[in-house]
């Protein structure tokens, strides 16, 4: 049994033994009969283990001057005193072993720890020890990550979503922008944004629309899918944020008539005459020819052009997406939803060009599943045709639109 020391060359009751009294019932489990004169002789060998976790007292008259020790009334505390003192010492005596788990022993004590951090141990006789401390350690590993932008990564990867997890900026509570988690200087803020702007508590938490869920009808999204992602973020995220759910349809196809497919089968491609790189003498077949010989078209801007792109449609026709399989023109089908691109949310990059719009939360709409970009006017002008299978959209969630037009041949 472990003694207590206090030094290096003093131990307390190093003399001091216990005597423990136990009983232990045994359960039969092979039975033999013994035949006389008949059979040989019979050695039967049992092992025996038995593990005991009992207090060591501590002899506190050491700690007491040589003088008081004549008084019986104080030698009776001390012995009391050490027993209590020894039994508490004795209980959290596993504690040196944190230092890895491997080395923890007591089942009872596997279960107070768990407690402290929340973990709900199944019961003894539906487990084992070895269990027990897989789930302590499995347990401990979680809540080094809990809380942070990680956990939800490893949520997602368990339900097979793909997340982006946003900061949200705000400077009046209404309008929120999305932004890459952040650390700068005092009244430093991302890029775009100036130090009237400051970190709500709500972060965002964006489905990316990449898989297909079904078999006839197929879906991108079903609002009940959402649930058990929602009951994971509250058991994970911290008590003082806010998580602001959405959806991310992002049809991406280039310049040049092709028809793009991307995860998800969300098939887009350009209609009509696509000018932004393309340019030539007397173009034909479009409302807004390069003329250099007559009307003097020369150098108009292409930023205007592409900029002119900036009423949304959202439909729920289309379906099953045929886009590219048939000749003959294309349209949204079926419109349901529109709104206008304001121009700062159609990006012109190096190597594309992007327009984003928002479905707000308050909207709900079933079966969306086709989408076009116009040009608006008389008879609005469709430029770009985007067609998936069925997304339903409820008031917990916002779906966020990135259209991605590349500059470059993707067939």
């Amino acid at each position: 049994m472990a003694d207590w020391v206090l030094d290096d060359d003093y131990y307390i009751d190093l003399e001091s033994g216990t005597e423990i009294v136990a009983e232990a019932e045994f359960q039969e489990t092979d039975r033999y009969t013994h035949i006389a004169l008949q059979d040989e002789e019979v050695v039967i060998k049992g092992e025996v283990t038995l593990k005991v976790d009992a207090a060591v007292a501590m002899d506190l008259t050491s700690l007491v001057p040589q003088k008081f020790l004549n008084s019986q009334i104080l030698l009776d505390f001390l012995a009391v005193a050490g027993i209590e003192v020894g039994t508490q010492l004795t209980l959290v005596r596993e504690i040196t072993k944190l230092l890895n788990l491997g080395t923890l022993g007591s089942v009872e004590y596997m279960r107070h720890l768990g407690a402290l951090i929340g973990v709900e141990f199944p019961p003894e006789d539906e487990t084992s020890e070895a269990e027990i401390k897989k789930t302590l350690i499995q347990a401990i590993d979680w809540y080094k990550v809990k809380g942070t932008y990680h956990s939800l990564q490893i949520l997602a990867l368990i339900q097979q979503l793909t997340l982006n997890i946003w900061d949200l900026y705000t400077k009046d509570y209404t309008t929120f922008y999305e932004k890459d988690w952040f650390v700068g200087d005092e009244n430093e803020n991302p890029a775009g944004l100036d130090n009237s702007y400051y970190k709500s508590p709500h972060f965002g938490v964006e489905v990316v629309l990449n898989r297909v869920y079904g078999i006839s009808p197929k879906y991108l999204w079903k609002a009940d899918y959402l649930n058990n992602l929602v009951l994971r973020v509250e058991e994970t995220r911290p008590v003082h944020t806010v998580p602001y759910f959405s959806l991310l349809l992002n049809p991406k196809t280039d310049e040049f008539g092709n028809v793009i497919e991307v995860d998800g089968e969300i098939k887009a491609k350009v209609q009509g005459v696509w000018q932004y790189t393309t340019k030539y003498f007397d173009m034909i077949e479009s409302d807004n020819e390069w003329d250099f010989d007559e009307s003097i078209y020369f150098d108009e801007s292409s930023e205007a052009f592409a900029k002119s792109i900036n009423k949304w449609v959202i439909g729920t026709g289309s379906y099953p997406c045929s886009i590219g399989e048939t000749s003959g023109s294309v349209d949204v089908e079926n419109p349901v939803l529109d709104g206008l691109i304001d121009a700062d949310d159609i990006k012109i990059e190096d190597d594309k060009i992007v327009y984003q719009f928002t479905i707000p939360k308050a909207i709900e709409q079933n079966n969306i599943s086709e989408l076009g970009l116009y040009i608006p006017g008389s008879s609005d002008q469709l430029m770009v045709f985007s067609c998936f299978p069925k997304i339903n959209k409820d008031s917990r969630v916002g779906l966020n639109v990135e259209v991605e037009v590349y500059k470059e041949d993707l067939s």
